[in-house]
C-alpha cells in the first residue's frame, strides 16, 4: 500500500505533538499544522491512531506523568504543569480515572518498588 501525503502529515504532527505535550493544542493547531481542514484532520488522525486527537492527547500526558512519577522527585503540581494538564486537580482527576489510583499512590507503589529491587 502506497504511503500517502497525509500520512506522512500526520506522522511529522504526531512527533510534534509528542515533543509538545505541555502546551495546550487546539484541534484547529494542529489541522493548520497537518496542512488539512479540521474535518480531514481528526478523520484522517482517527484513521491512523485509531482514537480522537483528545484521546490520544490524554493518553500520552498520562504516559508523560506516569514516567516522570517513576523516575522523578518533581511535586504532582509540577508533573501536572509539564505533562500539560491545566491544573493538578484535573490531572489528579484524569489519572484517577484512567489507572483507578491517585498520582501518589502511583508513585508509593513504584518508586518503593525500584527502591526495594535496587538495595536488594
Amino acid at each position: 500500500m502506497p504511503v500517502l501525503a497525509s500520512d506522512t502529515r500526520l506522522s511529522k504532527v504526531l512527533e510534534w505533538m509528542l515533543a509538545h505535550l505541555s502546551e495546550s493544542q487546539s484541534l484547529d493547531q494542529l489541522a493548520q499544522r497537518a496542512l488539512m481542514s479540521r474535518r480531514s484532520f481528526t478523520r484522517n488522525f482517527q484513521k491512523l491512531t485509531g482514537s480522537t486527537v483528545g484521546d490520544w492527547l490524554l493518553h500520552q500526558r498520562l504516559n508523560l506523568a506516569q514516567r516522570q512519577l517513576e523516575t522523578s522527585q518533581h511535586s504532582i503540581e509540577q508533573i501536572a504543569h509539564d505533562s500539560g494538564f491545566a491544573s493538578a486537580l484535573v490531572f489528579r482527576r484524569h489519572f484517577a480515572q484512567q489507572l483507578q489510583t491517585s498520582p501518589s499512590a502511583y508513585r508509593r507503589e513504584f518508586q518503593g518498588a525500584k527502591f526495594k529491587r535496587g538495595s536488594a
